[in-house]
């Protein structure tokens, strides 16, 4: 049968292989004037001069072009090679979206993300960068209940392993010709949402503590929403894995239940989980409005708000 749809596979590999190069393609091009006005009207830079912006424009579109190409890879690599093989081989159809699906797609995105910040980090001739001689908190580049939310879907991937890996529903689970779930399944599955939970909370607060430039006020402002903008991109695309993670473990407690109420209840919690985590990355890692709420140390009088 996959043999006579060879056509069919092919098509599909060359349609994903040539939008993955189109969204390249696009990020490639420089940011317009509109989006860079919009991005600092958005971090409350409404009165920092245009000189001052320019650096944030090259590294926002450092930054966009380097989290497209990382999420590229995994999707090129997890749809067209096994459609190709299947397209080749007359193999049955490949797994859906590759071998974990949106998750590595997050996962590149995220490592683009960590790149673009890093190389823009490094010291350069002529620029002297210090440690911040104020105090810098997560809490400030980014809401304190994204990071919640996202301990909280973790461990709840955790809680859902007894159930799935010792409980009644510990039973393998037949999906699209290969088994999964069961202990090893379940285990794989949390050890994965608590594994990017901790690097992601512990990359976020990396981010917000490296050194930044000693410079007048303007050029930390402008630092300040770059750092918040990377901190955001990071914690969306962390809080999403997360939740597909749980929508993969509450998927498998669907698959193990019988028919009924209860079941169908339980497949729209997993797509409800699923749908939460593109709305997170959407919305956590793409915020139209966040202005950085760190303390400054004034020269006299105390602390002020930035």
């Amino acid at each position: 049968m996959a043999r006579e749809l060879w056509w069919a596979f092919a098509a599909v590999a060359v349609a994903c292989f040539w939008l993955a190069m189109a969204a390249v393609l696009a990020a490639r091009r420089p940011l317009e004037p509109a989006e860079l006005a919009a991005w600092a009207s958005g971090h409350g830079l409404e009165g920092v001069a245009d000189r001052r912006l320019e650096p944030a424009a090259r590294y926002l579109g450092r930054s966009r072009l380097c989290r497209t190409v990382g999420g590229a890879v995994p999707f090129v690599a997890g749809t067209v090679a096994p459609a190709l093989w299947a397209a080749t081989r007359g193999l049955p159809a490949p797994w859906p979206l590759g071998l974990f699906g949106a998750r590595s797609w997050l996962a590149g995105y995220l490592a683009g993300v960590l790149v673009a910040e890093y190389r823009w980090a490094r010291p350069r001739t002529g620029v002297v960068r210090s440690a911040a001689l104020v105090p810098r908190r997560l809490g400030d580049y980014l809401p304190a209940r994204v990071v919640a939310g996202m301990r909280l879907a973790a461990l709840a991937t955790v809680a859902l392993v007894p159930l799935l890996a010792w409980g009644p529903l510990a039973a393998p689970v037949p999906v699209r010709g290969l088994v999964v779930g069961g202990r090893g399944g379940a285990l794989a599955t949390a050890a994965l949402a608590v594994a990017v939970a901790v690097a992601v909370e512990l990359a976020a607060r990396r981010l917000v503590g490296r050194p930044q430039p000693a410079a007048d006020p303007g050029e930390l402002a402008v630092d300040d929403a770059l750092r918040s903008t990377s901190v955001h991109a990071v914690a969306g695309a962390g809080l999403a894995i997360v939740l597909l993670s749980l929508s993969v473990q509450v998927g498998l407690v669907a698959a193990n239940l019988g028919g009924g109420p209860g079941r169908t209840a339980v497949v729209a919690l997993s797509w409800a989980c699923a749908a939460a985590a593109l709305a997170a990355w959407i919305r956590v890692g793409h915020p139209r409005r966040w202005a950085v709420r760190r303390v400054l140390a004034r020269d006299a009088g105390g602390p002020g708000r930035a």
